[in-house]
């Protein structure tokens, strides 16, 4: 039993021991089968990668070259395409010089179908095709082969038919370009694997295209024979990789050549039945491979770690592989955001957000900025300095508190480092994380073409908008202008129907009509005038104008306004000498009116609107300066306006102001008027008191007008003026002393009868009395009862501002002798005094119309009129310088009744130009085509509101002899009628 049992006890060890033998030599088992397992797996792996790999490396080559073949191809259908129109020799040659220097082909060809060759330099021969080419030659087929010419390395052959003809005689069917099989080779060659990858292109039977082979085979003609020479396959083997290169499959295989290991790759190209070969020699390939064996070994050996180092050797192989397409990845997006950052307005940036330290830079950053990527990875701040005008911590001031994930986005204006350009960006920042860390990307957009293109469109859109606005507006102060005569005209026009049977009264107020008609006139010429409008010019026209006249004819235009908004007109001159100058009086008139509008708008119910003139010694020879103050006591600007009162548009915003309609546009014309003139103007205004403005013009004077003689019959004469305003009397004394008077002067009435009866006592009586009509103590005509009361039979002349109609009976009678419109200048006083002493004739009376310098009697015209009331106003105007007129109402009764006419009939005619029917010009047209030529060369005037110049053009052009502008002006008809019929 014992025995038994120690037995059982002995077995028991060598069980276990034999169990732990068993699952030692198990476990062996299986760990030598696991890594046989894993270095098979290893293995094909490795396979699989390279194959992979090289499959890509190959099919770039094999892009390459089917770009290198589809370029070549199009520069010869280009030069092909030149060719045909090129014919000289040395043209030619030169062009294919041209052309290989530009495209680095070795030689040109003009190839016949048979393959003989000529070349430009003229040298002829055969080229050894590998391949019967004249098929596709004749079907019109490119052509890529191989050649063979004599002392020449083997050739790459490029043709196409596409251009064929004759070159020095020999007939060419196709023209090509060659390449030594180098050359091929050098565009082929694969960088990878240290250069030790060969390349083939090869036809599907095994010849050699391109040939990439080793040293020590030589020149491969056929790739199927080197594989029977070199390589340890059966014939079968090797027609059956025949078949799948006809097939055009793409696969890869180990081969043995010379007792080596190549991995060789195939791949169906796009050209032709080409297959590109590609070989590598298996142990630089596998490399990597042998070390892992060497590691498996060891591995082996340490059964204990075999595990383990299993375990290891797999993570590091599959990582190793992982990083592999990582860094291929990372690679080539790099080289992709490279290439797209170089073309991009974005520069990218990524920042620590810590220290600020810039980890990336785009490489675009010196192009946008100006500053390199090194100077930025220096120093992130550099960016902040790009814009002096700031602070330097700006970029740190926007990211500062950014969160992960968070977006910040502003503006920012760049100077260009190296240009000095303004560039303007959009910066956006994003917090991320990466590896833990907080970063800062950067995106810096230059939006400086978009700002520049949004500048000019809203510059284009204000432009619109203030061209849009400048029309209203002006409309609107041409409404303003043109109303201002025109009630003148309606005003007194009433009073002359009025008071029909008081000639002197109507022929008043006939000459004012006639003076505002005039300035209505200017205005609408001016309107009319577009060149002038549009190019935004207004060319002064000096001539010979009265400034008497000038103020005359303004209070005469304004009066209307005076009298309804109840307000008084003051206007006096002083040390007025030269009354007579030269300026353009269109737009002194406007000048003077844009301001006395203003004046009498802005001045409420019985306020006071003065003008006064004023002449200084000019400073150059020939002129004198010229002061005209115009003032009132409205109720004035505020000094904050008056800096920009000449600007266009600007009108003061005040509740009094807003309730008075205007364009801001008349003090800017007005200053502009005043600068081309030469002159100055200048306002003086306070809030609630007033404004007055002041403008210095310096005026040519007329020498021949200035009349400096005194009147002998008042020379020693002793003359007394009486009004209220000093500057005034100060004004009349002084022109009275250069008539030769002695002169005295009271601002008071009851002072001037009080002189009056003295001068009668001491027996030095007055001989003349100029009184004011307006005096504070009495009026004119008062003082004036009180010194005939004396009998002092002395004339007396009333001054005043204001139409004397209304009290002139009243006045008479009270030996009133004269009366005399303010402002008073030297010829208003000459003319009145002599008037008064009765050594002037009465005024002889004006004509309406002008004399003509020649005799119109009997002469017909024939007026071709469509407006009845235009041709009655014509009529009458030619019957009263004796024209014997007919009158047809379109152009083609104007047609027939010239066609009908005997010559003589009409002596000329007036042609209206839109008329119904037939219009002037194709009328005119007509006329000149008569077969008569006395009735085809009558002369023909165009009288027409048609005014711009390319009317006039229009006119002439047709066969018209002048061009006369409605509404009618009298003496420029006369003067045309009178040029044309007395030539």
């Amino acid at each position: 039993m014992d025995i038994k049992n120690h037995d059982t006890d002995r077995r028991k060890p060598v069980m276990r021991k034999g169990f732990r033998i068993s699952v030692f030599i198990a476990v062996s088992l299986g760990i030598i089968l696991m890594v046989f397992r894993y270095f098979g797996f290893v293995s094909k792996t490795v396979y699989e990668e390279s194959v992979s790999h090289l499959t890509e490396v190959f099919h770039q080559s094999d892009n390459m070259l089917r770009e290198l073949a589809n370029k070549n191809l199009t520069y010869l259908h280009m030069w092909g395409e030149n060719l045909q129109n090129t014919f000289g020799e040395n043209e030619i040659r030169n062009y294919i010089e041209k052309a290989q220097e530009d495209a680095g082909f070795l030689d040109f060809y003009f190839l016949s179908a048979d393959g003989n060759y000529k070349m430009v330099t003229g040298e002829t021969g055969f080229l050894g095709l590998q391949e019967n080419i004249e098929e596709d030659i004749r079907q019109g087929n490119d052509v890529i082969t191989n050649a063979a010419v004599p002392g020449k390395s083997q050739l790459l052959i490029f043709a196409t038919p596409r251009a064929h003809g004759s070159y020095q005689g020999f007939e060419y069917d196709a023209i090509a370009i060659a390449y030594e099989n180098d050359d091929i080779v050098d565009v082929l060659d694969i960088s990878a694997f240290n250069g030790n990858a060969k390349s083939y292109v090869v036809h599907p039977d095994g010849r050699v295209v391109v040939d990439h082979s080793f040293e020590s085979w030589g020149n491969t003609y056929n790739f199927l024979g080197v594989l029977r020479e070199h390589s340890n396959m059966s014939e079968k083997e090797i027609l059956e990789l025949s078949e799948k290169f006809k097939a055009g499959h793409t696969d890869a295989m180990m081969v043995n050549l010379d007792g080596r290991n190549y991995y060789l790759v195939y791949e169906k190209s796009d050209i032709q039945d080409w297959m590109f070969l590609g070989l590598v020699k298996a142990d630089i390939v596998n490399a990597s491979m042998n070390s892992l064996q060497r590691s498996t070994i060891v591995l082996v050996g340490a059964v204990v770690l075999c595990i383990a180092a299993f375990l290891i050797s797999l993570v590091i192989q599959k990582s190793r592989t992982n990083l592999k397409k990582k860094d291929t990845e990372i690679l080539y997006r790099d080289e992709l955001f490279q290439k797209l950052s170089m073309n991009v307005d974005d520069v990218f940036l990524m920042l620590d957000a810590k220290t600020y330290q810039a980890d990336y830079v785009s490489p675009n950053a010196e192009k946008l900025l100006g500053v390199t990527v090194e100077q930025i990875c220096k120093d992130v701040w550099t960016l902040g300095k790009l814009n002096p005008g700031e602070a330097d911590d700006l970029e740190k001031n926007h990211l500062e508190g950014i969160q992960v994930h968070e977006q910040r986005e502003w503006d920012f204006e760049y100077v260009h480092q190296k240009t000095g350009e303004k560039r303007w960006f959009h910066n956006v920042a994003m917090g991320s994380e990466v590896n833990g860390k907080k970063k800062y990307i950067l995106v810096l957009s230059d939006r400086t073409s978009d700002r520049k293109m949004n500048q000019a469109l809203s510059e284009a859109v204000r432009a619109a908008e203030t061209a849009n606005k400048a029309k209203s507006t002006f409309l609107s102060n041409m409404s303003h202008d043109i109303r201002t005569p025109m009630n003148a005209i309606i005003g007194f026009t009433t009073l002359a129907v009025s008071n029909i049977d008081d000639k002197e009264r109507v022929r008043n107020y006939l000459g004012k009509i006639l003076s505002s008609s005039n300035h209505l006139l200017s205005l609408i010429n001016d309107i009319l005038d577009m060149s002038r409008i549009e190019s935004g010019k207004i060319h002064l026209e000096e001539t010979e104008v009265s400034l008497s006249e000038v103020l005359h004819d303004l209070k005469t235009i304004i009066s209307g306004q005076i009298h309804a908004k109840q307000l008084e007109l003051y206007m006096d001159v002083m040390d007025v000498t030269n009354e007579d100058v030269y300026c353009d009086k269109t737009r002194l008139n406007q000048v003077l009116l844009n301001l006395l509008s203003n004046a009498i708008k802005f001045t409420p119910a019985g306020g006071t609107v003065s003008v006064r003139l004023r002449e200084y010694p000019g400073t150059q020879r020939g002129c004198e300066l010229y002061e005209i103050r115009v003032k009132d006591n409205g109720i004035g600007m505020s000094q904050k306006f008056v800096q920009k009162i000449f600007s266009p548009f600007e009108r003061e915003r005040t509740s009094t102001v807003s309730r008075t309609q205007g364009t801001g546009l008349g003090m800017a014309i007005t200053k502009n008027i005043v600068d081309m003139m030469g002159g100055t103007i200048e306002v003086q205004t306070e809030q609630g008191k007033g404004t007055e403005f002041i403008i210095r013009l310096s005026l040519r004077i007329q020498p021949e007008h200035h009349r400096t003689e005194k009147i002998a019959e008042l020379e020693g004469l002793k003359a007394l003026v009486v009004d209220d305003d000093f500057n005034t009397c100060d004004s009349v004394t002084k022109m009275l002393v250069k008539v030769g008077m002695r002169s005295e002067w009271t601002l008071s009435g009851r002072e001037a009868v009080l002189r009056a009866r003295q001068s009668v006592e001491m027996a030095d009586a007055f001989h003349a009395y100029i009184i004011d009509w307006r005096l504070p103590d009495m009026n004119g005509i008062e003082v004036t009862r009180q010194i005939r009361s004396l009998g002092d039979d002395t004339p007396i002349i009333i001054l005043t501002a204001y139409d004397w109609s209304d009290i002139e009976a009243e006045a008479r009678a009270a030996g009133v002798t004269a009366f005399c419109s303010k402002p008073m200048f030297m010829s208003d006083i000459r003319e009145t005094l002599m008037a008064a002493i009765g050594q002037k004739q009465d005024r002889q009376e004006d004509s309406i119309f002008p004399k003509a310098g020649s005799d119109f009697r009997g002469r017909s015209i024939l007026l071709v009129e469509d407006n009845e009331l235009n041709s009655e106003i014509a009529v009458e105007i030619l019957n009263e310088y004796g024209f014997l007129v007919d009158t047809a109402e379109n152009g083609a009764e104007a047609v027939e009744k010239i066609k009908n006419s005997i010559p003589g009939n009409y002596d000329l005619v007036l042609m209206d130009v839109q008329m119904p029917v037939m219009n002037g010009y194709e009328a005119t047209q007509q006329i000149r085509a008569l077969d008569d030529p006395a009735l085809a060369g009558i002369t023909i005037l165009a009288m027409t509101a048609n005014a711009f110049d390319e009317d006039r053009k229009k006119a002439l052009k047709c066969g018209m002899d002048g061009f006369l502008s409605k509404p009618i002006v009298i003496e420029e008809l006369i003067s045309a009628l009178q040029d044309n019929l007395y030539e």
